[in-house]
């Protein structure tokens, strides 16, 4: 009897330990079978153009960039400018970004019925940029999210190329997901408010902008070329915040990215004015608030 009972005990021992092994193995089976797929991120730099993207690089980097940025075409007579920006950037904390950057401004107008012709370059004072990833991408987010203030300085009015200070801060909400193997998207929302004095009559006033804008871009080569189109819609107000609307406008046009090594990183983007209504005005454009035109050059080196 006893050896009877051992045998049926080391059987039930037996059938015991091979059925528990065959639940893990169907387990294991079952997690590998809904294991998220793996991330797939939206490369660094500036692939988009003016919009931006969420990365804020990854702690200890550095990086210097010249940013060439221009605008043509006004209501009235002639115009040509160029913000040149020079940022130095660094990654100091874990998910956090912060820059500081001088500027250089070239104006040239002619034939205007406000201002004398000109053509000057001068230094065009000061910005710094604090940047905090809110959101980090993962298997199961697509999207990430970053939050970005830069306050500045600035010495030269835009529209006449005079001297006359100005003092603001630009607010940014930024997107960006993957879309496809190499599809990319991001979106900004941009608030700025700031005072500043007339050229002219040297009276302060205050005046906020708002800028909406949405980027797509395709990696053409892998981890080199990319090229997309972007479309943004601009607003004008006449107050600190917002007040009046003064004027808005809708710009659309291509992007291009050329990573031309690990570290160094070349952004052109062009665009043109689609579509836009000045207060007051019965043109289909504004160009009262804004240019025919915007575009801008960018180089980025990283070290």
């Amino acid at each position: 009897m006893r050896s009877s009972t051992k045998l049926i005990f080391a059987l039930a021992l037996s059938v015991s330990v091979a059925a528990l092994a065959a639940a893990q193995a169907a387990d294991m089976a079952t997690a590998r079978a809904v294991k998220p797929a793996p991330m797939v991120d939206v490369p660094g730099g500036d692939i988009f153009g003016f919009t931006s993207g969420t990365d804020v690089g990854k702690l200890g980097d550095h990086g210097i960039a010249l940013e060439n940025s221009g605008a043509y075409g006004s209501r009235d007579g002639r115009y040509r400018g160029l913000s040149q920006k020079l940022e130095l950037s660094g990654t100091l904390v874990e998910n956090w970004s912060f820059a500081g950057s001088v500027f250089g401004a070239w104006t040239d107008i002619r034939n205007s019925s406000v201002f004398a012709d000109r053509t000057s370059y001068g230094f065009d004072g000061a910005s710094f940029e604090i940047r905090r990833r809110l959101i980090e991408r993962s298997a199961t987010n697509r999207f990430a999210v970053t939050l970005a203030i830069e306050p500045r300085w600035a010495r030269i009015d835009g529209k006449s190329g005079m001297q006359a200070p100005a003092f603001a801060a630009e607010t940014k909400l930024q997107v960006d997901a993957p879309i496809v193997n190499g599809l990319y998207w991001a979106g900004n929302i941009n608030y700025a408010a700031g005072r500043a004095r007339d050229p002219l009559n040297l009276t302060w006033s205050k005046s906020s902008g708002t800028s909406v804008s949405s980027a797509l871009t395709y990696e053409a080569v892998k981890d080199e070329f990319f090229m997309g189109v972007e479309v943004r819609y601009q607003q004008s107000w006449d107050s600190a915040f917002f007040g009046h609307l003064n004027g808005q406008a809708v710009f659309l046009g291509p992007t291009l990215a050329w990573k031309m090594d690990e570290n160094v990183m070349l952004n052109a983007v062009l665009l043109p004015q689609i579509a836009g209504k000045a207060r007051g005005a019965a043109s289909p454009l504004d160009l009262d608030n804004f240019n025919r035109a915007n575009y801008r050059v960018k180089l980025a080196v990283g070290f």
